[in-house]
């Protein structure tokens, strides 16, 4: 009788169109640990985890910053911190959106692994094979460039700034017909000097936005689908991913404000973006008969600090993009990207959704032969950082400081994303979570999460299901506090569901 009430409990809400309410309960704190085995993080709880990320954010001027940790197979924490937009006082919440500049690498180079595993790409082959554009090395005509290269940033393709503008908004021309311009002879944006090397492809490392935006027109020309779409259908959907490339697909009302620091940052010894003269943390908008000299450095004062001004050293700008946006553009919650991150830590799969085989996680991961750069695998490269091994991707751009990375020896994972440019400020943080992960279990605030996915949903009742017939207890699945899981537990999580 209890099966076929849990059957027709799910049978039920498989059927419901009610979006997840989640209800919050008062965090439990994780056990205690001799304060002597943690190096550089002596907090002893998630409360003061949180105080701590709390006060960085505060006195190093960051906006607003998002957390999410994985470990092993789930996505087991996510905090908003700060302000996702301050004129309008909205803080950040565990949807909020943010641009994650060169992180956004990772997923590209995921779109051709997809490819390549379905045996649409040989990544030793010329890239020509699959282009409708021919791309060669002007010094190196002979030598092939292929997408293995392209992955691991030896492919002779550098970045020409001058001719790299960002848009108001998204870029103004197709990333196919950009590329062409860049890398062909007599293209608008040709320049042989100062977009390729001067060594021969395959030969040395050198970082290029422009090689992975050429990885993201190959995966175009060899599915004959736009790249964003591509993603879309593959990557995004499959994992539930709310997430997106273009501007105009992302709701704005969603999307972390972009700020500039301006307090500190200055041109020259006396002129800051909000003022000029010395300046003063508790009056950050003062300005002397300095600013006479550096009138120019001043042109921000009135909307910071006038009439009307925050007075906060924050000034928002607009959202922007760039033609080679598959090497930086993409834009997520921490929450959404953690779940592909555990894709790099589960061998390819998610809550038993299959992106990648294991193999391909094991091959991206791996060192490029020959060894260029020993740091570097496939657009994914590792670093040591406070003591650990690590392997990820950071990300940098204009008012974006982003970072996404594992500790391979326990699989752990950390993504912190911020609204401005802050990169210490945002290390200072990912090593205390890192710090704290690796010595405590971090306990879902999420009351009903059974799969550790920050959200409570059929699959949740599913777990609830089988624990109560297998008698086993699971405490964040007694929704009624009896100390005990059975079908009045499952009777509330429904109810949760479709409230």
């Amino acid at each position: 009788m209890l099966r076929l009430i849990m059957i027709t409990l799910i049978f039920n809400l498989s059927f419901s169109e009610a979006i997840v309410h989640r209800y919050v309960y008062k965090p439990q704190y994780a056990r205690e640990f001799d304060n002597s085995l943690i190096n550089t993080y002596n907090n002893r709880n998630e409360e003061e985890l949180i105080n701590f990320i709390n006060n960085v954010v505060e006195s190093n001027d960051l906006p607003g910053v998002s957390v999410s940790v994985v470990k092993g197979d789930n996505v087991v924490w996510n905090q908003g911190f700060g302000m996702a937009n301050i004129e309008q006082d909205i803080v950040v919440s565990d949807s909020t959106m943010f641009m994650l500049a060169s992180v956004s690498k990772t997923v590209t180079a995921t779109a051709l692994m997809k490819l390549w595993e379905d045996g649409l790409i040989d990544l030793n082959q010329n890239i020509n094979q699959y282009l409708s554009f021919n791309v060669s090395h002007p010094n190196f005509p002979m030598v092939p460039i292929t997408a293995k290269m392209l992955l691991s940033h030896t492919s002779g393709i550098k970045d020409n700034w001058s001719v790299m503008p960002y848009y108001e908004g998204d870029s103004e021309i197709d990333l196919a017909r950009y590329l062409q311009e860049y890398l062909v002879p007599g293209g608008d944006f040709y320049n042989q000097n100062l977009n390729y090397t001067i060594s021969a492809p395959g030969t040395n490392f050198q970082y290029s936005n422009i090689a992975v935006a050429l990885i993201g027109h190959l995966v175009e020309a060899i599915s004959n689908q736009p790249f964003n779409q591509f993603c879309n259908e593959h990557i995004f959907e499959p994992l539930n991913m709310e997430s997106r490339w273009f501007l105009s697909e992302v709701d704005i009302n969603n999307l972390a404000t972009l700020y500039e620091i301006s307090f500190g940052t200055g041109y020259g010894n006396n002129c800051f973006e909000i003022g000029c003269g010395v300046f003063s943390y508790d009056n950050p908008c003062q300005c002397d008969e300095i600013c006479d000299y550096y009138e120019d450095c001043c042109g921000d004062y009135d909307e910071v600090c006038g009439e009307g001004g925050t007075g906060t050293g924050f000034i928002p700008i607009e959202h922007y993009g760039y033609s080679d946006y598959p090497s930086g553009q993409l834009r997520t919650s921490s929450k959404d990207l953690a779940k592909f991150l555990v894709l790099f830590s589960n061998g390819g799969i998610y809550q038993d959704i299959r992106i990648l085989e294991q193999e391909t996680i094991e091959y991206m991961k791996s060192i490029p032969y020959p060894n260029i750069d020993s740091q570097q695998a496939y657009i994914w490269y590792y670093k040591n950082q406070a003591g650990r091994n690590l392997f990820g991707h950071n990300g940098g751009d204009w008012a974006v400081s982003a970072d996404m990375f594992l500790s391979l020896s326990d699989e752990i994972g950390v993504i912190v994303l911020t609204n401005c440019a802050n990169y210490s400020a945002m290390i200072e943080i990912e090593n205390a979570v890192f710090d704290y992960a690796e010595q405590y279990d971090f306990i879902s605030n999420v009351m009903g999460d059974l799969n550790f996915d920050l959200t409570v949903n059929i699959l949740d009742v599913i777990v609830l299901v089988n624990a109560i017939l297998q008698n086993q207890y699971i405490e964040n699945g007694d929704l009624n506090y009896d100390n005990q899981i059975n079908i009045q537990d499952a009777i509330l999580m429904v109810y949760i569901i479709t409230s």
